[in-house]
């Protein structure tokens, strides 16, 4: 009986909200026709449960993790002033000794999550987000003038020396992966995996080429936060970008690359998009060396490994996503390299 209570209470909350959410959009449309149909959009309807479980098999972790070798270069000041120097890796005069370059190692670690779209006997296609799968091949800073201004001598370099990149599967395990395909201007990206039953299956939904996605839809919304699979929902917005949307939902590191699923009448589930980002500030604030354990107190040679970094601070509720027909141009521009790997999407993929 409490169990029926706590079950019956949640339906009328769940159905509560969204009819706030109806009536706040409503109250504050301009020329728009609000397209929220709450009718058949239960979140706890059998038929919307029912889509979702089959989705979930479709979804995975991306993990990419990116080896980088640090040098911070030492320079030696005549009368408070940089000496040029053509010898030297940064074309200044670097300090005697060993201490003129100090090395250091740093792993850049990066998850987010991703889409079946195909699979045979031998290997499975995921979609997911470029930046999730890339990194720079070099990561320079630059010493600041008294203004503020950057100069053109280099203080520091980070050079990637290796990258692997792993899906986690259906039962949380890590399996290598293959980056196959990149597009940086739609922030896509494609990676296969070898076949296994674990790996997981194809969506069985549709794209939205033929659909409008607006205002006011609802849609579903998967991530990998924390390397675990969760699931999200939200209402759709417009977004400021070309081809892109936005959805006011609870989304934080890991749900770049999932994908969003747009709810329409009764229920049926389309693919409307791949979340992209969500909105940052950045603080900045002094880095001690990076090989530093925690606890343990600076000495005066590493005062000259301090370095200035940013950290990302999350503002929840706005997350921009990819949209339907940034894919299918995606999707149909990387048909060559996918012929090559022996892979042929089928016609629904396309736009």
């Amino acid at each position: 009986m409490v169990q029926n209570f706590f079950k019956s209470w949640a339906r009328h909350f769940i159905n509560a909200l969204f009819l706030s959410a109806y009536f706040a959009l409503a109250c504050g449309r301009a020329s728009h026709t609000n397209r929220i149909d709450l009718s058949g959009h239960s979140l706890l309807s059998p038929r919307s449960q029912e889509n979702i479980r089959a989705l979930v098999p479709s979804v995975v972790g991306i993990v990419a993790v990116f080896d980088y070798r640090l040098e911070f270069f030492q320079h030696e000041l005549v009368d408070g002033r940089f000496v040029p120097d053509a010898a030297s890796p940064t074309r200044y005069r670097l300090t005697k000794g060993p201490q003129a370059i100090i090395h250091a190692k740093k792993i850049q670690k990066v998850n987010g999550g991703g889409l079946i779209i195909y699979r045979d006997g031998r290997q499975t296609l995921i979609l997911t987000c470029e930046h999730v799968l890339t990194s720079p091949d070099t990561i320079r800073t630059f010493h600041r003038d008294t203004s503020g201004n950057e100069t053109k001598i280099m203080t520091s370099r980070a050079v990637k020396k290796n990258e692997t990149h792993h899906v986690i599967d259906q039962v949380n395990h890590l399996e290598p992966a293959e980056v196959i395909y990149t597009d940086s201007r739609t922030d896509l990206g494609l990676m296969t995996v070898g076949t296994k039953m674990a790996v997981g299956v194809p969506f069985a939904s549709t794209i939205a080429y033929k659909t409008e996605v607006t205002w006011g839809d609802l849609a579903f919304v998967f991530g990998y936060p924390r390397e675990i699979k969760q699931l999200t929902v939200g209402i759709i917005s417009s977004a400021p970008y070309p081809g892109a949307f936005s959805l006011g939902v609870v989304a934080r590191f890991g749900f770049s690359g999932g994908p969003v699923f747009v709810v329409r009448p009764g229920g049926d589930l389309e693919l409307a998009g791949i979340v992209r980002d969500v909105h940052v500030n950045k603080l900045k604030y002094l880095a001690p060396p990076p090989e530093l354990l925690s606890g343990q107190h600076l000495k005066t040679e590493d005062l000259a490994l301090i370095a200035a970094e940013e950290y990302d601070l999350i503002e929840y509720g706005t997350v921009y996503a990819v949209g339907a027909e940034k894919i299918g141009r995606f999707l149909k521009e990387s048909q060559q390299v996918l012929e090559k790997k022996g892979i042929s999407l089928s016609a629904q993929l396309l736009p």
